[in-house]
């Protein structure tokens, strides 16, 4: 992670995960009662490519007094590159959405056994039958079976996690720092998945009368000039502000978000114990998360979308 911590706790978290999505750990109930511990009044549950649990979420922040936003995040191919659009205020009950998230969701679920027999390539040792019971009715992911491939004695020497293991910054022996070691795209246990397009992912949001924003473009070491084809494409917004961005990209992200006449969002990518050193609502505004929460409030309260509050 490359932002700083610990961070002051803010009130909006506009990106955060479930155990509905592959990697993450916590309920939609308890993350709308997590929400509500950590002072976050204004949430969005952006699971990967579902939708199950928001109105669980909803249900519950509206008991808590949480404003609860519904959302996603669609993961969706860029050429030969995978990027994450985070969809807002969209109708959860959109057919041709439900339809290609569950496309989707197959498609992850295949990967998943694919990437078990990748791992094992490799000679690192897990318990497949315990990680397939982390995943319950999802994919696998590869920080699930960090879980329980890091902790083993028999990995301890392994060439390819003892860099891990062995550092001196706990932040390098995550499941996450375990995904991009091995897993990340060029990496040896790379499981390639075909996403929609954006351009389809882009069209099916705003067909469901939602938002349609690009997620930590640093993440996918996008720089802040952004290609001028993807520029080009009809979004939305831009995750400015993101627990994958340091300071200095934030404020970049910002103003070209601002040259392109987009709205700014942002939020911590809460997934749990996949990424432990992320909190609910630790994300560094830059002193502007008044003006971002408004912005985007008011694009969602000018045109009816598919939010609570």
């Amino acid at each position: 992670m490359m932002g700083r911590y610990p961070l002051p706790l803010s009130q909006t978290d506009l990106h955060l995960h479930s155990s509905v999505s592959p990697c993450g750990e916590i309920s939609p109930r308890g993350l709308a009662e997590l929400c509500c511990q950590h002072g976050v009044t204004l949430a969005a549950l952006t699971d990967h490519n579902a939708v199950s649990g928001t109105e669980e979420f909803i249900w519950r922040c509206a008991q808590l007094g949480v404003r609860a936003v519904s959302g996603v995040e669609l993961d969706c191919m860029f050429g030969d590159q995978t990027l994450h659009l985070l969809g807002y205020g969209f109708r959860i009950a959109d057919t041709a959405l439900l339809h290609a998230l569950q496309e989707a969701q197959a498609r992850q679920k295949a990967a998943g056994l694919r990437l078990l027999d990748a791992i094992e390539a490799l000679g690192i040792c897990f318990d497949r039958e315990r990680v397939l019971d982390l995943a319950g009715d999802g994919a696998v992911c590869a920080e699930l079976i960090a879980v329980d491939a890091l902790p083993r004695p028999e990995n301890q020497q392994h060439p390819l996690l003892e860099p891990l293991l062995r550092s001196d910054t706990p932040t390098d022996c995550t499941p996450l720092r375990f995904y991009q070691t091995l897993c990340a795209p060029d990496k040896p246990a790379y499981v390639r998945v075909e996403y929609m397009t954006v351009e389809h992912a882009i069209h099916l949001l705003h067909s469901a009368n939602g938002l349609a924003v690009l997620a930590h473009p640093g993440a996918n070491q996008l720089e802040p000039a952004l290609p001028d084809v993807l520029v080009q494409l009809p979004f939305d917004g831009l995750e400015a502000f993101s627990s994958c961005h340091t300071a200095t990209q934030s404020a970049s992200y910002q103003a070209k978000a601002r040259e392109m006449h987009w709205l700014v969002t942002g939020g911590s990518d809460f997934h749990g114990r996949s990424k432990p050193e992320i909190r609910v609502g630790a994300i560094d505004w830059l002193g502007q998360e008044n003006e971002v929460r408004a912005a985007f409030l008011t694009v969602l309260t000018t045109t009816p979308r598919g939010s609570t509050g």
